[in-house]
């Protein structure tokens, strides 16, 4: 098998860091700056959320046509115009006049959002060496804690400077625009490695000969490892529908009821995303031990759970430092799971199928929670309270525990879906 080699590869990863990191900065600017936006407009915090809705659900719809026809695509383009869209759709936040033209904007934008993750993993899949799948994978985590850095802390900053809100979204325009252009030109760089001097020739491992049946002639999608498959979607809903709920709301929570000072606040949310950078190298270190996806998840879940049931518990104490503390842990544990659905049972099915595709479809469950989650908690938060957001989460924590731990059981009756999930 011809790979790229190693200083081909690294290059690569570092671009997909690079491009993947800069869109969740094009992403996640609308929650870095959601009290902002709220109280600039006066609504309640259930409609603002709806903009959010709006994106996570053209996202999920958008993965599940990527899940189709990611496999006959040329990243190299279909990235590039995903991201010069949301440039575009940045721009259109930052100039627009009201919420309402808001939410179609973002659409548009979650569709966009929507081509890339499954794009970019069918490239390393394609170009890259097996011992070089494992960097990549710490490096595609990385992404996540990278856009919520410099979102949040662009977002921080401004706020403190008393800039407009809208100042972050010409950022992020400009951001996204220049690093759609940088992957085009940096793919067709790695192509030319590829088919030139850049290249090498990958050994078949041996084990591979031992594999429960040979690459290119199994069937992914069995009915019983469909079955089974469902107990990893629900997995990954559920925890995206409380990554993405607490993420995008943890500021209004810190100023509202703990007294924190708006920028602080944002601040202080920066902080979670940069912990559970650690959740990449946990997950790593856990599966030395652990075969099983689905189990894992479930010890992720357990603690996570726990974690939020003792914010829950401590809430009347008003705790800020204590506070933030359980929900880095909370954060650490689901981000992990994050980890293992979207890139380590992708990458797993390499030898069986298309990683884009199995990737769009765990991908399209992540936000399909999502699409939930930000509308949800605002409206529970404004009829019962933060508190109240907090006993929900720690309730989808403990049951999502209890169903991938199901699914783990299930998964060891085949071969298949031992060796997959």
């Amino acid at each position: 098998m011809r790979v790229l080699n190693r200083k081909n590869a690294t290059f690569l990863i570092l671009l997909s860091c690079l491009t993947y990191s800069t869109a969740y900065v094009g992403r996640l600017c609308y929650g870095a700056n959601l009290s902002l936006i709220r109280g600039d407009f006066g609504v309640d915090q259930a409609i603002a959320g709806t903009v959010s809705s709006f994106y996570f659900f053209s996202y999920a719809a958008g993965q599940l046509i990527n899940a189709f026809i990611a496999k006959y695509c040329n990243p190299k383009y279909t990235v590039t115009v995903a991201m010069l869209v949301s440039a575009l759709c940045n721009l259109g936040i930052g100039l627009s006049p009201s919420i309402e033209p808001m939410k179609y904007i973002w659409l548009v934008n979650g569709l966009a959002q929507s081509m890339l993750w499954c794009n970019i993993l069918n490239i390393q899949s394609r170009f890259l060496a097996s011992k070089d799948i494992g960097r990549c994978i710490i490096w595609n985590c990385m992404t996540y804690s990278i856009g919520t850095f410099v979102s949040y802390g662009v977002s921080a900053l401004l706020k403190e400077l008393e800039v407009s809100w809208r100042a972050v979204f010409f950022f992020s325009f400009a951001s996204v625009f220049a690093v759609g252009l940088a992957w085009f030109f940096g793919v067709r760089r790695t192509e030319y490695a590829f088919h030139h001097d850049g290249a090498e020739i990958e050994a078949e491992p041996k084990k591979e000969a031992a594999s429960p049946a040979p690459a290119g002639k199994v069937r992914l999608f069995t009915p019983y490892f469909t079955f089974v498959f469902v107990f990893a979607c629900v997995g990954a809903a559920c925890s995206v529908f409380i990554r993405d709920g607490v993420v995008t709301w943890l500021p209004s929570i810190l100023e509202q009821d703990f007294g924190v000072k708006e920028s602080l606040s944002i601040l202080l949310t920066m902080i979670l995303p940069e912990i559970s950078l650690l959740g990449a190298f946990l997950v790593k270190w856990m599966k030395k031990y652990l075969r099983s996806h689905l189990f894992l998840e479930c010890l992720l879940f357990t603690v996570a759970g726990l974690s939020v049931f003792a914010i829950a518990l401590l809430y009347s104490l008003k705790n800020t430092v204590l506070t933030l503390l359980f929900f880095a842990v909370m954060y650490l544990m689901v981000c992990g799971i994050v980890n293992v659905t979207t890139s380590l049972i992708p990458f797993s099915i390499r030898k069986y199928g298309n990683v884009g595709s199995i990737s769009a479809l765990l991908d399209a469950c992540c936000y399909a929670g999502a699409v939930c989650s930000t509308y949800a908690f605002g409206a529970i938060a404004d009829n019962g309270g933060w508190k109240a957001v907090i006993w929900i989460a720690a309730l989808v924590a403990v049951i999502s525990a209890g169903v991938v731990l199901i699914g783990s059981l299930l998964a060891k009756r085949t071969a298949l879906t031992k060796e997959i999930l």
